[in-house]
């Protein structure tokens, strides 16, 4: 009865093992957009990179057009149009980032979007990252009433801005809604910029939403900045702006 016993909690011991190790390794890496110029004129180009990592914004595992399940863009008349220019920058074997080139040919907030779905099996968890990115094109022009970068894009997971970046100074807050299925998610959201570095903190801001999915992220100077959440195992949103 104690042999019993006692291999019934080995079993248990090793069960959790691997759910723990499985699923930091998992939640090790997020996806987001790198964006050569989130503030371009009208009619010019801009390069948005997908970037699967966990160390932003520099470029992690390579993922290739075939791997994303959509690489979209929200224009300013409300329109989805699908990013077709697409190309592999490689930085290794196996690091690199996915890259696509937009034109805009209006003036207006546009929002980028990317994610990859897997489904589980017997090695891996189901997994589902989303990324979004917001540029501006010409700031006096700006989606003033937030028409814009406030839609959801319908994603499972989402970070949706209540602002857009151009109302946003440093040392004000962004906020942000957090929305899981569609309706709000009381969670914690971090946030980094680009070129922040410490070797005990990845992320030097956090905050957690409220009952209405709602979270106001200090924005502690100018840069390109990315929030991310995760939720459950596997399931991940970032979003990525620059502050003037």
């Amino acid at each position: 009865m104690k042999k019993n016993r006692r291999n019934f909690l080995q079993i248990i011991f090793w069960i959790f093992i691997c759910f723990f190790v499985n699923s930091n390794m998992a939640m090790a890496h997020d996806l987001w957009l790198n964006v050569d110029n989130h503030y371009p004129e009208a009619g010019g180009k801009t390069t948005v990179k997908v970037v699967f990592g966990h160390n932003y914004p520099y470029y992690g595992i390579l993922i290739s057009r075939t791997d994303l399940t959509g690489f979209s863009y929200l224009c300013p008349d409300g329109q989805i149009r699908e990013i077709e220019k697409t190309w592999e920058d490689k930085k290794g074997e196996k690091a690199g980032a996915l890259a696509g080139e937009i034109t805009f040919d209006k003036k207006g907030t546009y929002v980028v979007a990317a994610h990859r779905k897997r489904k589980g099996d017997r090695e891996n968890v189901t997994s589902e990252k989303y990324g979004k990115s917001i540029i501006v094109v010409d700031k006096t022009v700006a989606d003033k009433g937030n028409a814009i970068v406030s839609k959801p894009f319908g994603h499972r997971i989402e970070i949706v801005p209540l602002k857009n970046p151009t109302e946003v100074k440093s040392g004000d807050s962004m906020p942000v809604k957090v929305l899981f299925e569609g309706k709000p998610l009381s969670t914690y959201v971090y946030a980094t910029y680009a070129g922040y570095f410490s070797e005990d903190e990845p992320f030097p801001i956090s905050a957690k939403s409220n009952e209405e999915g709602v979270a106001y992220v200090r924005i502690s100077q100018p840069g390109v900045w990315m929030v991310v959440s995760n939720y459950k195992v596997d399931f991940s949103a970032s979003l990525t702006f620059e502050i003037k």
